[in-house]
């Protein structure tokens, strides 16, 4: 019974591996496309609002099925949000660091090349295999170092010339990136 677990297993991975890079893809291309065109601009705050917004009534909907009755779904709430405005605070910090983050992806793409921007913004990856091993003491494998290197070399060579290099160098990070992503994986598995 365990191959048949490790080929659904891999199957799962192979599929959520398609689907963030169609949603990483498509989202660049088209907030590039919205930042570029020459309507009418909206104001990049209100749609990372929004999207805060969704997201909210997406973890509020998982709870209230999780949960499974009103009751429960209140005492949930009244623990794990209003009675603990210390963790509440804790969790607020890294929120509004990643509002930051979208509001300044909104201004990256306005400027950038959407190419150019989905490869720099892969920096964020070697940033956190970095604080990782400073902060949490943690070990990377060398396929693991391996990966950060070849990405931090594709960010490079995309700054340094963008124009001739963004398409070979792409498909360089996003080879590296699905490297990171695996032995990652195969690692905690």
């Amino acid at each position: 019974m365990a191959p048949q677990r490790e080929n659904v297993n891999l199957l799962f991975k192979l599929y959520c591996l398609a689907v963030m890079t169609l949603v990483a893809a498509t989202y660049t291309i088209a907030l590039r496309y919205t930042r570029t065109s020459d309507k009418e601009l909206y104001f990049s705050t209100t749609a990372v609002c929004i999207t805060e917004v969704i997201k909210l009534l997406l973890s509020v909907g998982i709870l209230a099925k999780e949960t499974g009755s009103l009751g429960r779904f209140k005492a949930s709430l009244r623990e794990n949000v209003l009675g603990s405005p210390k963790e509440l605070m804790k969790l607020s910090v890294p929120s509004l660091v990643y509002a930051v983050q979208n509001n300044m992806a909104f201004l990256a793409l306005s400027n950038l090349d959407a190419a150019v921007y989905q490869v720099t913004y892969q920096l964020k990856i070697p940033c956190t295999a970095l604080c990782t091993v400073l902060m949490l003491n943690r070990t990377l494998s060398r396929l693991q170092w391996i990966s950060v290197f070849m990405l931090c070399g594709g960010v490079v060579l995309v700054q340094w010339r963008p124009a001739q290099a963004t398409g070979v160098v792409f498909l360089l990070v996003l080879e590296a990136s699905t490297l990171l992503l695996w032995s990652s994986t195969q690692t905690t598995s």
